[in-house]
């Protein structure tokens, strides 16, 4: 297992400076992982899809919310994560990477994106028995083979879904314990354990698991016409205050950045926030 992540040894003045303005002093944690800046274009990109024919990145929204805030970490009640870090548990992290996509009961949109929790029932050996295995052996047999499929599902990807091989492995454990969870297993696995997450990762895992669904980091790197309705992530932090990019994102074409994207609002201001505090610090390219 990897140690609980922490501020960057060295964090980018840029950042030190959004956190000094806002009247704290960045306390240095330990760095691992270090954040690296967003690259290349956007996931809809890279499959060859168009925006307004694709359910990528949009479903999050959609529908009533099923994730049980009891068991998200309770959100800061004032400025001290900016200096703190971030308390996350497994469904925060499902919020971060997984929700655009999968919604917020992880049932996907088929045919294109096809449901989470499927493929975390199918690890369960229990189930496995429930559903005909003729012995204890072949349905634990079945339950560690689907188990190294979804592994291998998050850490590569699939048809349709990008690689979150950027989770470490506590990260991994907590969000495969909040899957567990959401699938209703009956003999979980995994240990959703509470982690202090600091500033500059949260908006990394946002950033890559969320926004780059559908924003190119740099129009340089990009490969969608220059004409195209959705801006690149690199620029938004200098042509957007925090509150405005924070606006647009939760209250699209209200306030703030204009389109016709998701309304994240499953996210919370400050988790945008720290998005752009991490935008700021690492430029995409």
């Amino acid at each position: 297992m990897h140690p609980v992540h922490g501020f960057r040894a060295r964090l980018r003045p840029s950042l030190i400076g959004l956190l000094a303005a806002a009247g704290f002093a960045a306390t240095v944690l330990a760095a691992t992982p270090e954040a690296t800046p967003a690259t290349g274009p956007s996931w809809l990109d890279k499959l060859g899809r168009n925006f307004d024919r694709s359910s990528l990145g949009r479903v999050g929204a959609l529908g009533p919310n099923e994730q049980d805030p009891e068991f998200s970490a309770p959100a800061p009640k004032d400025g001290s994560w900016l200096r703190d870090g971030f308390n996350a548990r497994g469904a925060d992290l499902f919020r971060f990477t997984c929700r655009s996509c999968h919604g917020a009961g992880g049932r996907g949109m088929p045919p294109e994106i096809l449901p989470l929790v499927n493929l975390v029932r199918a690890t369960s050996a229990e189930l496995q028995r429930q559903q005909g295995a003729d012995s204890a052996n072949t349905a634990a047999d079945r339950a560690r083979l689907a188990d190294k499929l979804l592994h291998h599902q998050i850490s590569a990807g699939g048809r349709s879904m990008p690689s979150f091989a950027l989770l470490v492995d506590d990260e991994s454990e907590a969000l495969l314990a909040y899957l567990e969870r959401l699938a209703a297993i009956p003999d979980p696995k995994h240990n959703d354990r509470m982690h202090v997450v600091p500033v500059d990762r949260v908006g990394e895992l946002i950033v890559k698991g969320t926004c780059q669904t559908c924003h190119e980091a740099s129009a340089a790197t990009g490969k969608r016409p220059r004409e195209s309705p959705i801006p690149p992530l690199s620029g938004m932090t200098a042509s957007h205050s925090a509150q405005a990019f924070v606006a647009g994102a939760r209250h699209r074409g209200q306030a703030g950045l204009k389109g016709k994207g998701p309304e994240v609002t499953y996210l919370r201001d400050h988790e945008l926030e720290a998005a752009y505090f991490y935008l700021t610090a690492y430029p995409p390219h």
